[in-house]
């Protein structure tokens, strides 16, 4: 009996902690006017599918999902944070610092760009080969960061 009890605990406290992390979801309209624009300037012709907003550690994001199957994620300001596009096609050429869609073009001959993030100190792009890679906006490689924060050394 105690078995069972623990097992339901255990269950219960899963599913809070889960639904606390989840998006809740939200209209259009009740995203910030600059996420607006962008969707509207970049994403004119697609339909949305979703928009969430969620309340996270670092402040409020948004959550826009589309039919075609591109996806955008927003900071509390309405910036966009990251950008992946539909299947088959690459991420708005426009939001790609023209230093970055240089080096693409360059090093990455037929690559496009089907997902980008901006990240502390750049941006991480994804090409549509698979490649990975992290860069400054003037498209110079980002340092690792090792030491600081995070990782999996343990704390003292």
């Amino acid at each position: 009996m105690k078995k069972f009890f623990s097992l339901m605990l255990v269950g219960l406290a899963a599913s809070m902690s889960s639904a606390a992390f989840a998006g809740t979801p939200i209209n259009q309209s009740e995203l910030p006017k600059a996420a607006q624009t962008f969707i509207t300037k970049y994403f004119g012709k697609d339909q949305i599918k979703k928009v969430e907003k969620d309340n996270g550690r670092r402040g409020v994001e948004y959550d826009v999902d589309f039919v075609s199957g591109a996806e955008v994620e927003f900071m509390s300001e309405g910036n966009w944070k990251e950008v992946k596009a539909a299947r088959g096609t690459a991420v708005p050429a426009a939001i790609v610092p023209s230093a970055i869609a240089k080096y693409v073009s360059t090093n990455f001959n037929g690559q496009t760009i089907v997902e980008i993030s901006r990240k502390r100190g750049g941006y991480e792009v994804e090409l549509s080969n698979g490649s990975e890679l992290k860069l400054t906006e003037d498209a110079k490689p980002m340092p690792d960061r090792q030491g600081g924060r995070g990782g999996n050394r343990p704390r003292r």
